[in-house]
C-alpha cells in the first residue's frame, strides 16, 4: 500500500512540473493585443470558388499611415495587402475586385486567427520603431456564421464567426470530420435522360457529354482530388427528368456537396453550320486566367479552333453573359404569362443558371421559393459561399469540322479540362 501511495505522489509531481515546464518554457502564448477605439464596418465578405474576399470602411482621424493590410492574428501575424480608396474622412477597403480572388483559404495552418486591420504609423521620438495600430473588424452582414471545406488534399474545415474577447471577425481551422462527404469538384455533363441537347446530323450532345466528364472526372481523380458528377452514364433512362433546382438538382448539388469548383460540359449547335470553336463561360467580375487557360488548352490538345461568335466575347474562346436590361424584361413578361411570380433577376444575373445559381450572391442566383411548386428551390441562392464555375461549349454539332474532331478526340477533349485545372490547382 506504502508503494502504490508514493507511486501516486511521484506521479502528482512530476504532472505538476510537467505542466509547470509547458506554460513557461513549451506553450507559445499568443501576443495580446489593444485594438484602437475605432472599428472597422464589414459590409461584405463571401468565399467563391477557394478565395475569400472581405469589403468594409472605417473611419479614421490620422491618415498619415505607412502601410495599411489585413492581419490574421495568430502567434504571429500574417499581413494580406488591401486595396483602399480615401472617401473624406472614410477609408474603403477591400481584398480584391475580383470574385475569385483574395485570400487563398486552402493551405492556411490549423488553429484560430483574430482578423484586425493593422496600420504602421511614423514614430516621431523612435523613427527607427513604427507605431502599430490595430482596428477590430465589426461584422455587420446577415451572414453571422459561415463554414468552408478546403481542397481535400489540406483536409480543414474553416469556420468564419466572431471572436467573444476581441469582437472582430476570426478564422477557425482545424481539421474536417472524416465521416463527412465532401468534394473538391462538381463536373456536370450537360443535359440528359429525356433532354438530349442539341441534334445534328445524328448526333446529340448527351452522345459526347457524359463520356467527357467521367474522363475528365477519372483523369482529375488520378491526382487526388474528390470529384462529383451531377449524374451519370445509365443514370437516366429517356423517360427521365433532370431536375435544374431541388435537393438533387444540377444547380444545387456542387453547394450541397461543399466541392469549390464547377465545370459543365456542352457541345454548341447553331444555324449557321460556319460557326465554330470553343466557347468558355464565366462569371462576371473574375480574374479569367482559368478560363483562359481551359480555352487555350481544348484549342491546343484537340485542333478545335477559338470560337467565331463575337457576342459577349471577352477573350479569344472566353464569354461572359449577363443580363440584359431586354432579357430582364424579356424574362419578367415570360414569368407572367405563365403565371409564376418573377423573381429578382438584376444585371449582376449570370445568364447561364449553372453559373449563376451555383455561384450565391456573388453571381445573381434567384431562384428562391417563390415558384418552388413549378420551378423548385436552390436554397443556396443567397449563400455567401459558392462554386466558381465555368460552362463550357467545345465546339459546334452543326460545323461538320468541329463534329469530326469531337468524335475522335474525346479523350483529348478531357485531358485538356483535367490539365487545365490540375495546373490552376498547383497539383
Amino acid at each position: 500500500m506504502k508503494k502504490i501511495i508514493i507511486a501516486l505522489i511521484s506521479l502528482i509531481v512530476l504532472s505538476f512540473a510537467g505542466y509547470f515546464v509547458y506554460v513557461n518554457y513549451l506553450k507559445e502564448e499568443i501576443p495580446k493585443i489593444i485594438p484602437e477605439k475605432e472599428v472597422a464596418n464589414i459590409t461584405e465578405y463571401y468565399i467563391y470558388g477557394n478565395h475569400l474576399n472581405i469589403k468594409g470602411n472605417i473611419e479614421l482621424d490620422d491618415f498619415n499611415y505607412t502601410s495599411f493590410v489585413l492581419t490574421l492574428h495568430s502567434k504571429k501575424d500574417k499581413d494580406i495587402e488591401l486595396k483602399t480608396e480615401e472617401d473624406g474622412r472614410s477609408i474603403n477597403f477591400y481584398l480584391s475586385e475580383y470574385i475569385n480572388d483574395g485570400l487563398y483559404l486552402d493551405d492556411i495552418e490549423r488553429g484560430t486567427y483574430n482578423l484586425f486591420l493593422k496600420l504602421t504609423y511614423p514614430n516621431k521620438e523612435k523613427p527607427e520603431e513604427e507605431i502599430v495600430k490595430y482596428y477590430s473588424l465589426q461584422n455587420n452582414t446577415t451572414y453571422n456564421e459561415t463554414e468552408y471545406y478546403t481542397l481535400s488534399k489540406y483536409n480543414n474545415k474553416i469556420t468564419i464567426n466572431t471572436d467573444k474577447d476581441y469582437q472582430t471577425l476570426t478564422l477557425n481551422v482545424k481539421e474536417k470530420d472524416d465521416n463527412l462527404d465532401v468534394y473538391d469538384i462538381t463536373i456536370d455533363p450537360g443535359h440528359g435522360g429525356m433532354d438530349g441537347g442539341g441534334s445534328y446530323n445524328g448526333y446529340k450532345e448527351t452522345d459526347f457529354t457524359i463520356d467527357i466528364a467521367e474522363k475528365v472526372k477519372e483523369k482529375l481523380e488520378a491526382s487526388g482530388l474528390k470529384i462529383k458528377l451531377t449524374h451519370s452514364k445509365g443514370e437516366l433512362s429517356r423517360n427521365d427528368l433532370l431536375d435544374e433546382y431541388g435537393e438533387n438538382g444540377r444547380a444545387v448539388i456542387p453547394n450541397k456537396v461543399k466541392s469549390k469548383y464547377t465545370f459543365s460540359i456542352h457541345i454548341n449547335k447553331n444555324e449557321a453550320s460556319s460557326v465554330h470553336g470553343v466557347e468558355v463561360y464565366t462569371p462576371s467580375d473574375i480574374n479569367y486566367d482559368l478560363a483562359k487557360s481551359l480555352a487555350e488548352n481544348i484549342v491546343n490538345y484537340t485542333g478545335v479552333d477559338y470560337s467565331s461568335n463575337r457576342l459577349y466575347k471577352m477573350y479569344n474562346g472566353v464569354y461572359t453573359h449577363n443580363f440584359t436590361e431586354y432579357e430582364i424584361s424579356s424574362s419578367i413578361e415570360d414569368y407572367q404569362k405563365k403565371n409564376y411570380e418573377p423573381y429578382e433577376i438584376t444585371e449582376k444575373s449570370n445568364y447561364l443558371y449553372m453559373i449563376r445559381e451555383t455561384g450565391g450572391f456573388m453571381t445573381g442566383a434567384y431562384v428562391d421559393d417563390r415558384n418552388s411548386e413549378k420551378v423548385g428551390i436552390n436554397p443556396y441562392y443567397n449563400s455567401n459561399v459558392g462554386n466558381e464555375t465555368y460552362l463550357m461549349e467545345l465546339c459546334y454539332l452543326s460545323n461538320i469540322d468541329d463534329t469530326n474532331i469531337l468524335k475522335e478526340k474525346i479523350d483529348e477533349f478531357a485531358t485538356a479540362i483535367a490539365d487545365a485545372i490540375k495546373t490552376h490547382l498547383n497539383i
